[in-house]
């Protein structure tokens, strides 16, 4: 037997099928949006319309045997796609390694950008799409690090290739957002064909409602966090104390907070029965990670970029000055600060990362989701997790709320454990 599923009815046991025995037409079971499917015999299983939409394997399983219309398109130009952005990408590798060899710039910067290039190609290979919004980022990023290549010249003595790369990765970056579908768009076609309308799809989508106080105890506890980071660095207590504190808070203050809205009975709750697998979260940390880089790389770079445009056509002003220096400053420093303490390396690297995901994603996010749904939920949770940084930083407050995001989508796709390894991992290539 070729490609199988695990659809798991009512009552018995679950029962394997071919993905053409599932169809609505001409196929020999009946599915409903809510029906529990999964890829493999011990799951996890979750309702049809969200597996198809988020479990990769059941989504590829599916589509491998089922044609859509929206794929018909992607399999032509996936081939162009990848040997157009193939040679920017390798370009800005070798320059990476060049500059970090010459000591002009961080490993860190290397590694950033081969995270970038890595996934545009996972994307550009894979049969389906999986999240063709983080590779066109990446794209996009990658053409404004060029840009910005030639603007510093103010585009005297630039090598064409350094402008054929810029066209090539933007105009990837601009073909993959309008021509490569979704997930969604592919969810909503492969459910047609399954026999299930968006009505219903929609319907198995919607989350359990926050019971009353549960958003506005999250946002307590969110903003409780910096404030007892305030407090303990006024009282000078050590390193080893402050992580206790974290740490203890982080654990505690979801479980009180459920526990004051009535939402869970137990201060020690039963892990849900659907957790992600491990191949979830690895894919999770991926695309988390890719879309923390891009969100960043591409700020900083149109920030970047619109300064020396600006100075190559004398208009900029001693303002605009000032707040570039004070953005590279504020990021020199902090860095500068941490680095010089192996205990703050620590609290950097794994205990507030630790304490954040949990509050941040796991708690407030969580709830507003919840609330507001998915958008949102996901938007409003990275902006809170931004403004709490304000003792950090000011001028680049930006990067933290994008790094929000990327985070947020690691927890989305994999839970806290993913968006803890993305923001740990984070931290320590800004360290390097």
């Amino acid at each position: 037997m070729g490609l199988v599923l695990w659809v798991r009815s009512s009552s018995g046991p679950p029962t394997r099928h071919a993905p053409k025995d599932l169809l609505a037409e001409g196929g020999s079971v009946k599915l409903e949006a809510t029906t529990p499917i999964a890829a493999t015999e011990d799951g996890p299983f979750l309702p049809l319309g969200i597996a198809v939409e988020r479990e990769g394997r059941v989504r590829d399983a599916l589509l491998a045997e089922i044609p859509i219309p929206s794929l018909r398109d992607h399999r032509r130009i996936r081939a162009a796609l990848l040997f157009a952005s193939f040679g920017p990408i390798a370009m800005l590798l070798e320059l990476d390694r060049e500059l970090v060899v010459a000591k002009m710039a961080s490993p860190g910067r290397l590694f950033v950008d081969l995270v970038l290039g890595a996934y545009v190609v996972f994307e550009l290979t894979r049969r389906t799409p999986r999240l063709p919004g983080i590779a066109a980022l990446a794209l996009a990023a990658i053409a404004l690090r060029w840009t910005l290549t030639a603007t510093r010249a103010c585009g005297h003595d630039v090598h064409p290739l350094v402008w054929l790369a810029a066209i090539l990765a933007a105009g990837s970056a601009i073909t993959m957002l309008l021509r490569v579908p979704p997930r969604s768009r592919i969810a909503l076609e492969l459910l047609a064909k399954l026999g299930v309308d968006r009505e219903a799809w929609n319907a198995s989508k919607r989350t359990k409602p926050p019971p009353a106080g549960l958003v506005a105890f999250s946002i307590a506890a969110a903003a409780g966090l910096p404030g007892l980071l305030h407090v303990v660095r006024q009282a000078g207590v050590s390193m080893l104390v402050q992580s206790a504190i974290f740490t203890a808070y982080a654990i505690v203050a979801p479980m009180l907070v459920r526990r004051l809205t009535k939402e869970d009975a137990s201060f020690f709750p039963k892990p849900k029965e659907n957790a992600p697998s491990p191949r979830a979260i690895m894919f999770a940390i991926a695309g988390g990670l890719a879309l923390a880089a891009a969100a960043v790389t591409a700020g900083n770079l149109f920030y970047d970029t619109g300064a020396e445009l600006a100075r190559c056509v004398g208009k900029l002003d001693a303002e605009a000055k000032r707040a570039l220096a004070a953005k590279s400053s504020e990021l020199s420093s902090a860095v500068a600060r941490v680095r010089a303490s192996a205990p703050l390396v620590l609290l950097t690297s794994v205990v507030f990362p630790f304490a954040e995901e949990r509050i941040y994603r796991g708690l407030l996010q969580d709830a507003l989701v919840r609330k507001y749904g998915f958008a949102y939920g996901l938007f409003a949770a990275s902006i809170v997790f931004g403004v709490a940084h304000l003792g950090v930083y000011q001028v680049a407050l930006y990067q933290t709320a994008l790094l929000g995001i990327g985070f947020g989508i690691a927890y989305i796709e994999g839970g806290l454990l993913a968006a803890f390894i993305v923001h740990a991992t984070w931290n320590l290539i800004l360290l390097t």
